[in-house]
């Protein structure tokens, strides 16, 4: 019985992943598919993070609010207890904003360091431009969604309304990407969590409390209120009360400035970074 003839290996397809030198692939300087491929992973990471960034700044807020508006004494229900409390509520809006929008990029970059994960954007044809918008853009909608939830908190029990809804949102996102671009160059020096710590105790909460975010400068000492305004979230923190408040928007246009420009600083440090690998690749 005669046997069928075996078929020429080089017409058999090839394996799934296999090299295909013949096929050309046209990428281009900004990989889209790339990007929106780690986009999605960080945003499907942060619906599992949902309580941490979403009900634990609430209930910090909250607990804020109660501790001040207690401490008032007598003041409270008065004009002067009042504007106290208006005064302190854009500022919590703006902690967790900003809070959150620093820790979720470093932890991210983190985590994938310590479980090898980083390994597979390195080998993928993802570059420092697609990774730098993936991880800020996300630590943004994490640190928006978070302020949101607190001011909508806010709504149930403390008339908060937005005097300047489009000057709120320029510094919400001015403020939101430098302490995402902030987390992003955490997340690629710290090495360990001991290191990562370190930076959110003894740097970004000093400089956040630091801010101007339970008392006005105007009542501080010469020496403190220079200090405060040497803060870039200072300018963050200030333009967001700008926005709720509607006083003072003679300063608007310079904490604007400030904070373009510690963006555009930030941004080209972290990306030269990322592009170098450093810290990265092993």
């Amino acid at each position: 019985m005669e046997m069928p003839a075996a078929g020429n290996a080089t017409d058999m397809p090839p394996p799934a992943g296999a090299y295909r030198p013949d096929r050309q692939r046209h990428l281009g300087r900004f990989n889209t598919l790339g990007f929106l491929t780690l986009l999605g992973r960080e945003v499907k990471r942060l619906r599992k993070l949902a309580m941490l960034f979403l009900v634990a700044p609430c209930l910090s807020a909250a607990l804020y609010f109660t501790v001040f508006e207690f401490g008032l004494g007598d003041r409270r229900d008065t004009p002067e207890g009042d504007a106290i409390l208006a005064f302190l509520v854009p500022g919590l809006v703006a902690l967790s904003l900003l809070t959150q929008s620093v820790q979720i990029p470093s932890f991210s970059i983190l985590y994938a360091k310590l479980e090898g994960a980083i390994l597979d954007q390195l080998m993928a044809p993802v570059g420092a431009a697609e990774m730098m918008a993936a991880y800020v853009l996300s630590a943004m909608a994490a640190g928006v969604a978070s302020g949101a939830t607190v001011w909508i908190g806010f709504l149930v029990f403390w008339q908060a309304p937005m005097a300047d809804p489009a000057l709120v949102l320029l510094f919400v996102v001015l403020g939101s990407s430098m302490m995402a671009t902030f987390g992003v160059l955490t997340g690629l020096i710290s090495m360990k969590w001991d290191h990562l710590s370190a930076a959110m105790t003894f740097v970004f909460t000093p400089l956040i409390f630091l801010s101007g975010l339970f008392a006005p400068v105007t009542s501080m000492p010469a020496v403190l209120r220079a200090i405060v305004q040497a803060n870039p979230i200072y300018y963050a923190i200030e333009g967001v009360r700008i926005g709720f408040l509607g006083q003072g928007q003679d300063q608007a246009a310079l904490a604007a400035l400030v904070l373009v420009g510690v963006n555009g600083a930030l941004l080209a440090i972290a990306a030269t970074l990322l592009h170098r690998g450093y810290r990265l690749r092993n």
